[in-house]
């Protein structure tokens, strides 16, 4: 009996660590990381993007999850210029906001600026698809 009370003990510190070690925001961002992964192998399949994010395929031993760390469905937008943007609008929902309310987005081009080419299935996208905000630090 006590040793079930003691790994049960030692289960619930465990798992309690991990979620002082990764925030909310961490988790939502790798989702978000995890999603522009799995549009790539869409892309490379299929040599066009996913409508929605139900398209995209699983992969075996990943979370394969498209909600943020709060369980709302990641925002997914593609522009006219092929622009990607996937986020979350943080635990309230709203735009804006500071500290768990905070929008996270990431975008990706999905076509090459100079020719237009479709690029998001390319072996390189996934590294060099992100457009950074030069604000952002």
């Amino acid at each position: 009996m006590f040793v079930v009370v003691g790994l049960a003990a030692v289960m619930i510190w465990t798992l309690n660590s991990l979620v002082t070690v990764f925030s909310r925001k961490d988790l939502t961002i790798t989702a978000i990381g995890e999603t522009q992964y799995r549009i790539y192998l869409f892309a490379q399949s299929n040599g066009s993007l996913p409508k929605q994010l139900a398209e995209l395929p699983e992969r075996p031993g990943y979370m394969n999850r498209t909600h943020d760390a709060w369980g709302k469905q990641l925002i997914y937008e593609i522009d006219d210029s092929g622009v990607i943007t996937i986020g979350s609008l943080g635990r309230d929902g709203d735009a804006g906001g500071t500290g768990d309310d905070e929008d996270i987005f990431r975008k990706y081009r999905s076509r090459d600026e100079q020719s237009g080419r479709f690029i998001a299935g390319d072996h390189l996208w996934v590294v060099d698809g992100e457009i950074h905000d030069p604000n952002s630090g």
